[in-house]
């Protein structure tokens, strides 16, 4: 797959943004701003090494961005880092990026987290509860622009290969498009970060 991305530490100093985007943003909390204004500079570089302008990446009703025609992306955050990868939509029909800590989900939130059948995988470890939540977000952003359908975590199961770091779907609910049991999905474990993509 062709595609381009860029990552950076968030910025309280970074003002990389157009009026309008910034009209959207004015009554934020400043540490939301932040993170929209390095989320928006990584998605218009990583579309610069593309090899396309981007003017204001506006959000649609959803809060979605409106990348450029010919293009798909996928802006993510978490804790301080900010990420974006886009690809031409030739080469790619979905996108899905996400970063997670793998440090923060509690008992309560694994079990949200998982599908009945992916317990036995986990068994209650939090590393791997966080590399599917994820895997799940990322494949959520991926299906979510063209679909729209929403659901929980637990609509979701994920098989994973911890060697490969890749992962494929086992089960999902009938509310999502069998088209998307063809997603492909890859992780990577950085530090206590974990960054998931979903693409097709």
């Amino acid at each position: 797959m062709g595609a381009t991305f860029e990552l950076a530490i968030i910025d309280q100093r970074a003002t990389d943004l157009l009026p309008e985007e910034r009209q959207l943003i004015e009554s934020w909390a400043p540490s939301r701003q932040c993170e929209f204004v390095t989320g928006r500079m990584c998605a218009r570089r990583a579309l610069d090494l593309l090899g396309v302008g981007a003017s204001g990446l506006l959000p649609d009703a959803d809060g979605i961005p409106q990348w450029p025609e010919g293009t798909v992306g996928s802006i993510s955050h978490c804790r301080g880092v900010a990420m974006a990868m886009v690809a031409k939509s030739v080469d790619c029909r979905l996108l899905g990026l996400d970063l997670e800590k793998t440090n923060r989900l509690s008992a309560g939130a694994i079990k949200q987290v998982l599908h009945p059948i992916e317990a036995i995988f986990t068994g209650g470890d939090q590393l791997k509860a966080s590399i599917l939540f994820s895997l799940k977000e990322a494949f959520y952003k991926a299906q979510f622009p063209k679909w729209h359908a929403v659901g929980n975590f637990s609509d979701l199961a994920l098989e994973v290969d911890l060697t490969k770091g890749t992962a494929k779907i086992r089960e999902m609910d009938a509310r999502f498009s069998s088209e998307l049991m063809r997603l492909r999905f890859c992780f990577r474990i950085v530090d206590d970060y974990v960054l998931s993509l979903s693409w097709m």
